[in-house]
């Protein structure tokens, strides 16, 4: 029996894959999509240490077991990489965070980079997201949230260090949104793979494969996918794949695809988690309260930045599960919560510390020594004098560092317009590889802006409006 040749495959399901999935079905084509969705993948052996989840992902060892253990990664003990192997991936946990701006920290042509920027623009206006877009200082997108007072003075006081914005949020709007962001139904407006899916038109014209992928293979003309479920194992045929399956796994395919045995850095934003006391109440009804604000450090030799996000039931019941002992705090906790306010530093991805690279047959991922932790805190000083300065906050602070990798931003190992085999074009066409793009956060260097997705979703929307060209 003849196997059937595909015309195109997406691998993965996250929300690069549904926004280039979600403007390649305009043109009434059809494609498939090969993303797995069951549990069972875990074996007894290869079991790794995984503890100090995010806030969003509490009680989802077993989900990061079978990530590691299906795509066969090893991760140090040193490092603290995170992956899910459910539809949507990693995108069903993120901090619900947008930047306002976008930077070309690329090595991209102004015509591309336009044309991400087009794309952003049509994708908040479609999906009516909360916040806004600036461009050179004007507003080009406006559906504004209202934050405390005592945030909205920092916007407007012009800091000689500082300049503070407020972010776009993950959230769909509706009619009854008026600013109001207790107003929020958090399951339902989540911007998620979940109910992104529930937005896409032309439904009918997904092929879903529930496996995930081992390998691929070039023969001929065309590409074999061997993929596998907990089942079986099968084989498709493609013309074109796009992938779309996180950095780490899209970068260990095309690695072991192109035979590259060298060490591969995975670009990433380090973070330190900190907790300040402020002076007012930050009173939210929201189970995961969004960052309101984002201080960035106009530095540019040193450029990290920080955000602040109310205190929510989420972050707190995180903090007791990571150390017991706090469970006889939990009421003062509680009592205090709308007093915590908690913050992110993000510093630059030249800081990046992990590496993949194949020993000994697997693919490993790994740390090296640098003092990340004692550059972080330093920064997080600057921020705690800044607001105690503007009296924000209570002279108290607490920071944690949840090791390299924990910030779960990971891009970069496949950029734009590079030497060698593991970049991509304009096109995000691999190089050297006439059929294969890659779509998710690979092929980006975010330097500048710190909460990209935007720009990773604006992007996939490009280069599936291109393809249906090609």
């Amino acid at each position: 029996m003849k196997e059937k040749i595909l015309d195109i495959v997406v691998v993965g399901s996250g929300l690069a894959a549904l926004n280039f999935i979600d403007e390649y079905l305009k043109k009434g084509k059809s494609i498939n999509l090969i993303s797995p969705d069951e549990k069972n993948y875990l074996d007894s052996s290869s079991k790794q240490n995984i503890r100090l989840l995010p806030t969003q992902m509490r009680g989802e060892n077993i989900n990061v077991q079978n990530y590691f253990f299906a795509n066969k990664l090893k991760v140090q003990d040193n490092c603290k990489l995170l992956g899910s192997l459910n539809f949507g991936g990693l995108s069903n946990y993120w901090g619900l965070q947008l930047d306002n701006y976008l930077n070309n920290d690329q090595k991209l042509s102004q015509k591309s980079f336009n044309l991400i920027e087009k794309n952003f623009i049509k994708f908040l206006n479609k999906f009516k997201l909360i916040g806004s877009h600036l461009k050179k200082n004007e507003f080009i997108y406006k559906n504004e949230f209202v934050i405390p007072d005592q945030l909205t003075r920092l916007i407007n006081q012009n800091h000689k260090h500082f300049l503070c914005k407020k972010p776009i949020l993950g959230f769909f709007s509706n009619k009854n949104f008026k600013g109001n962001l207790n107003s929020v139904k958090e399951k339902k407006q989540k911007l998620n793979a979940e109910n992104f899916y529930k937005k896409i038109k032309r439904k009918e014209n997904i092929i879903f494969h529930n496996y995930f992928v081992k390998k691929i293979f070039k023969n001929k003309k065309y590409f074999e996918i061997i993929c596998k479920n907990s089942k079986e194992e099968k084989k498709l045929i493609s013309k074109k794949i796009v992938f779309a399956s996180g950095t780490v796994v899209t970068t260990k395919i095309l690695m072991e695809y192109l035979k590259i045995k060298k060490e591969i850095k995975i670009r990433h934003h380090p973070r330190l988690f900190s907790v300040f006391f402020s002076k007012k109440p930050l009173e939210f009804n929201l189970d995961f309260t969004p960052s309101l604000l984002q201080i960035i450090n106009k530095s540019k030799k040193n450029y990290f930045s920080s955000d602040l996000r109310p205190g929510n039931r989420l972050i707190t019941e995180s903090i007791i599960d990571a150390f017991p002992f706090m469970i006889l705090f939990k009421p003062i906790i509680n009592f205090f919560r709308h007093r915590l306010i908690f913050s992110n530093i993000l510093l630059d991805s030249s800081a990046s510390n992990i590496f993949i690279k194949m020993i000994n047959g697997q693919f490993e991922i790994y740390c090296k020594k640098k003092d990340l932790k004692g550059f972080l805190e330093k920064q997080n000083k600057k921020i705690f004098k800044f607001l105690l300065s503007k009296k924000i906050i209570l002279p108290f602070f607490k920071t944690f560092f949840p090791g390299p990798g924990a910030d779960y931003h990971y891009f970069g190992t496949i950029p734009f317009n590079g030497k060698g085999k593991l970049t991509v074009n304009e096109n995000c066409q691999l190089n050297g590889s006439k059929n294969i793009y890659v779509i998710d956060g690979s092929v980006f260097n975010f330097k500048t802006n710190k909460y990209p997705l935007g720009i990773v979703m604006a992007n996939a929307r490009r280069i599936g409006k291109y393809l249906t060209k090609s």
